[in-house]
């Protein structure tokens, strides 16, 4: 099992493979069927990809046995200097339920602590119950609510989760 930074821009295509494959299932009881389409286009057309890439943004992938399981995606947060943001964090369904997320956020806290950040923060859907108990597990605490308009009729609404590192 390696957790390894994405380098080369091509890669992001991983990415966007494991997310064809989570997503739906993640999310069809959440979202209908038109938000999820218009979400995956918003966050993960090749050009979205490409553009958080060049600006920065971390895209890490999750390997077992050499084989894409899962991916995190990280930055820091523009609006606070000391704080990073877990953009994205998913594994593809066979590798659930194995202690391969919490692995993921204690990297990904790791890394930012190291970085220098001191509290690494994250959105999660309200009706994710399953994403929002890992994530108080791994020590995340709920700290605002929020309601994100993001176009096309649609809205993310939120808990924000805040871990101090």
């Amino acid at each position: 099992m390696e957790v390894r930074q994405i380098t080369d821009p091509a890669e992001l295509k991983l990415i966007r493979e494991i997310a064809d494959r989570v997503w739906p299932d993640t999310f069809a009881a959440i979202l209908s069927p038109e938000q999820i389409v218009y979400m995956m286009e918003m966050m993960y057309a090749p050009e979205v990809l490409a553009a958080e890439f060049a600006q920065g943004v971390v895209f890490e992938l999750l390997e077992v046995d050499g084989q894409p399981a899962g991916y995190v995606i990280h930055a820091q947060y523009k609006a606070k200097p000391d704080t990073a943001k877990l953009h994205k964090i998913y594994l593809l369904a066979e590798y659930q339920g194995r202690g391969l997320g919490s692995l993921l956020l204690n990297h990904v806290a790791r890394r930012c602590a190291a970085a220098g950040y001191r509290r690494l923060i994250l959105n999660v859907n309200k009706e994710n119950v399953k994403a929002q108990q890992a994530y108080l597990r791994n020590g995340f605490a709920i700290i605002e609510a929020v309601k994100i308009d993001i176009g096309n009729g649609f809205v993310m609404d939120d808990f924000v989760m805040e871990k101090i590192l």
